[in-house]
């Protein structure tokens, strides 16, 4: 009695004949879509999602196929800056990782649970297990592919992440050869896309919040974070040690008034709504000034 084919052989034969339905769709803007009905014939996806991460601009929902409460949670959440802390923003625009098939668990420096991208943002959603294609198009712009999976369904098993991993070559080469047919990343740059709770000079912001607080050396080391790069990248990018980086780190938090990473990344966004009226002064300032107000 020959033995019975595994999960990843058999979704592979019917894969096989689902490409062709993905691949017509391929000088589409329904390609992505396409591309995950039929990934979904072949393993169960909860909440599929595709990403443009580009290093000057905030990320893109390219498609989502997701219910209203968990857009909210989700989508709007996220883009409205929960995106500085997600371990696959990150590897993807600091070039931690190469190109390839990864869960959301490989790529947490610790704990994932004990992280403040789980506490404040992930911990809300309705997410049990994340794994993504992560694709550069090119330097500084990268594609990402999310499969999720909700708290009522089972995390992927191995098998299943067998199969994905079998096809990463051919999503990969795929959505390279989508971008370039449909000028995917230039398109996504003309149609001026400001996601919730940006504006359009959003680096003026970043250029300006805290200038009337912090010292230069000090202002370098909290643009460098809210661009989301790591310790070991801003120390290199400045030219200092780690643990010099960590003590402007720490005299920041302490004049900002902040305990975290996420509450300096809130107190960013919340200023941000002083920003428009007076675009060239520090937006913190007003803000502080407004709350002292309030108060």
């Amino acid at each position: 009695m020959s033995a019975q084919p595994s999960l990843a052989n058999s979704a592979l034969e019917a894969w096989n004949i689902q490409l062709a339905a993905a691949i017509a769709e391929l000088t589409t803007d329904n390609y992505f879509p396409e591309l995950l009905k039929q990934l979904s014939q072949s393993i169960a996806i909860d909440y599929p999602q595709v990403w443009l991460y580009r290093c000057d601009l905030p990320p893109k929902a390219l498609y989502f196929q997701i219910n209203e409460k968990e857009r909210r949670a989700q989508i709007d959440n996220y883009i409205d800056g929960s995106y500085q802390l997600d371990p696959f923003y990150l590897a993807a625009l600091n070039n931690q990782q190469p190109e390839g098939l990864y869960r959301m668990t490989e790529l947490s420096v610790r704990g994932f649970q004990q992280s403040d991208y789980y506490r404040s943002y992930y911990a809300q959603c309705d997410t049990a297990d994340e794994i993504a294609f992560m694709i550069d198009l090119d330097e500084g712009t990268s594609l990402q592919i999310s499969l999720m999976r909700n708290q009522g369904s089972p995390r992927f098993s191995d098998e299943e992440l067998d199969f994905f991993r079998a096809i990463e070559p051919t999503i990969r080469e795929l959505a390279l050869l989508h971008a370039k047919l449909t000028n995917l990343a230039e398109r996504a740059v003309d149609e001026s896309y400001v996601a919730p709770g940006f504006e359009k000079n959003i680096n003026q912001a970043f250029d300006l919040f805290g200038r009337s607080l912090l010292t230069g050396r000090e202002k370098d080391v909290l643009g460098l974070t809210l661009q989301g790069c790591s310790t070991d990248v801003a120390a290199e990018k400045l030219h200092i040690s780690i643990e010099t980086l960590r003590r402007h780190r720490k005299h920041i938090y302490k004049k900002l008034d902040v305990n975290s990473q996420a509450e300096l990344f809130s107190l960013f966004f919340n200023s941000l709504s002083c920003f428009e009226s007076a675009p060239t002064q520090d937006p913190l300032a007003m803000y502080m000034g407004t709350e002292d107000k309030s108060s």
